[in-house]
């Protein structure tokens, strides 16, 4: 369901989306239907339809709910990964949309376009679309705790999934943002508490898809509270999760579908090396390992020029091995058990860190790693998560847990005029703030 066409309905008044109030109540609400990754085949068809407004106070309409939940998270994850990517390091710009410069400057306001803007936009934003993601997942946990398991099919298990998007959601507003608000008309606070708010919604998610039998969600809730543990400093329980998920399934991946079709699904990473607006930057470029080229991260020369018809476009191939309209349909990841190995690696350090290295690099098919002192061995882990988790959407976050060193330094010149700043997070958007009359 895409919640942005829901938005003067008389249940939905999140505060970053009042300034869209103008647009009128719909009459009829579109419901983007798709065959979702990670959703466990919660639909199995892809065309479009239409739900009555007052039909979603209809129990028999719960999966729609879910699903819809699910599809604004993709659509706002592959944002999250464009916007964090150029913040933090990843990506140049490389385009000439003046909107972007700042970003990719580090000289972010907040009155930027990363706050309003949709995940389709250009730039793409990441408030509004990751605050109507987890809008959408707390509404439709509302809404099934209001209904009873003879009115719900499988009440159980869509409990799970929409706590899971919940519970990520909140992640990537924590991991993202300087301060956030995670309640409608809520107070601001900081990226602590929406982890906080994370813990417990994966903690529900683990719960009901246990009870479900959901082994794909269980997962998925487990590798994203280990992460938020780690964020949180809990490392016991971080690779308590980490070790758990493997234990379910020691190869499980939870992605977000992509496709072609329109806009909205586009891989929006993807589509921006195929509209030439970002490159990779030459820290991520000709990367190896003992003298052999990091499959993780191999970047090719397109040999074509970007939108600006000045910066040449290097191309990462983890979405696709040309600068073509099909980088649109690759899938994005939300959690894998790769990460999996990595926090267990960064928690228990020493010989354990490296028997994780070494698992990944032997999946890849790269040198194995010898180790080496407890700080040595600590510096691996943080490069081994810069290329393992490339474009993933953890690099921005890695900056800020490690105070990493950020490049261009900040102080160098910039290339669209004056220097580059010193950013390491978005600032609470303005439109948040003039529209939520309990934040200053």
């Amino acid at each position: 369901m895409r919640s942005e066409d829901m938005i003067n309905s008389s249940d939905l008044r999140h505060p970053a989306m009042r300034t869209l109030s103008t647009l009128g109540k719909p009459a009829l609400l579109f419901l983007s239907v798709f065959a979702l990754g990670g959703c466990d085949g919660i639909l199995s068809v892809e065309a479009p339809g239409l739900v009555d407004a007052g039909d979603l106070d209809n129990p028999q309409n719960a999966s729609f709910l879910v699903s819809g939940t699910i599809s604004d998270f993709d659509c706002a994850l592959g944002a999250y990964i464009v916007n964090q990517g150029l913040l933090g390091n990843e990506l140049q710009d490389a385009s000439v949309t003046a909107g972007r410069f700042s970003l990719d400057q580090r000289t972010i306001t907040d009155s930027s376009p990363y706050g309003l803007g949709a995940c389709s936009a250009n730039p793409p934003g990441i408030y509004r679309p990751l605050s109507t993601a987890r809008w959408s997942a707390d509404n439709a946990l509302a809404r099934l705790d209001g209904w009873s398991d003879n009115e719900v099919a499988n009440r159980t298990r869509l409990i799970g999934q929409a706590a899971a998007y919940s519970g990520y959601s909140h992640l990537l507003l924590g991991e993202g943002f300087c301060t956030v608000v995670i309640e409608e008309e809520g107070p601001e606070v900081q990226p602590a508490q929406a982890f906080e708010a994370a813990v417990a919604r994966f903690g529900r998610a683990i719960e009901s898809a246990r009870i479900a039998g959901d082994a794909p969600t269980e997962t998925m809730a487990l590798l994203g509270r280990a992460r938020t543990h780690l964020n949180l400093g809990n490392g016991t329980q971080a690779a308590a999760d980490a070790r758990a998920a493997l234990g379910v399934n020691p190869q499980f991946q939870t992605v977000a579908t992509a496709s072609s079709a329109s806009a909205r699904r586009w891989n929006r990473v993807g589509d921006e090396f195929f509209g030439g607006r970002i490159t990779v930057p030459p820290p991520f470029r000709d990367l190896t390992v003992g003298g052999q080229a990091d499959s993780r991260v191999n970047v090719i020369n397109t040999n074509t020029l970007g939108h600006d018809s000045q910066t040449p476009v290097w191309l990462v191939t983890k979405y696709g091995s040309s600068r073509a309209a099909t980088l649109r349909d690759a899938a994005l990841p939300i959690a894998t058990w790769r990460e999996a190995h990595l926090i267990i690696a960064e928690v228990e350090g020493g010989q354990e860190a490296v028997n994780r290295i070494n698992l990944l690099r032997g999946h890849h098919g790269l040198p194995t790693y010898a180790g080496g002192t407890t700080a040595e061995i600590a510096q691996q882990v943080r490069t081994e998560r810069a290329r393992e988790l490339f474009l993933e959407g953890h690099h921005l976050n890695d900056l800020r847990r490690f105070d990493l060193p950020q490049i261009p330094a900040a102080g160098s010149d910039y290339r669209q005029g004056g220097i580059y700043g010193t950013a390491r997070c978005f600032p609470l958007p303005e439109v948040e703030r003039n529209s939520n009359p309990n934040v200053s």
